[in-house]
């Protein structure tokens, strides 16, 4: 992909990400961003930070989930990959992502 056609781009995901948030926030009555996993996974500088995060969420759920080994075997691959592209600079031109506060 072109730097142009990136950059074109990333204006056009950021009104798709703010449209969910505004979804989630109309349909929750919670403003995602504000969200005590938000500001734990700002805090991550690496996707195994990340995973760290939700790996933590799983133990908490441990008695209802069962601590589900399926779900990270999922997710791994998810995080890994947004990470990967929300610290490439020819992706992130004014776009993060894992940390939309954040340009890494």
């Amino acid at each position: 992909m072109s730097p142009a056609s990136t950059t074109s781009s990333s204006p056009q995901f950021e009104a798709i990400f703010n449209a969910a948030l505004a979804k989630y926030k109309d349909q929750t009555k919670m403003e995602l961003r504000n969200h005590p996993l938000a500001s734990k996974i700002d805090a991550c500088d690496s996707a195994e930070s990340i995973l760290a995060v939700f790996q933590e969420q799983a133990k908490a759920f441990d008695e209802f989930r069962n601590g589900d080994p399926k779900l990270f075997k999922w997710l791994q691959p998810v995080v890994t990959g947004l990470y990967a592209l929300s610290t490439n600079p020819a992706v992130n031109a004014g776009v993060s992502l894992v940390s939309p506060n954040k340009s890494f």
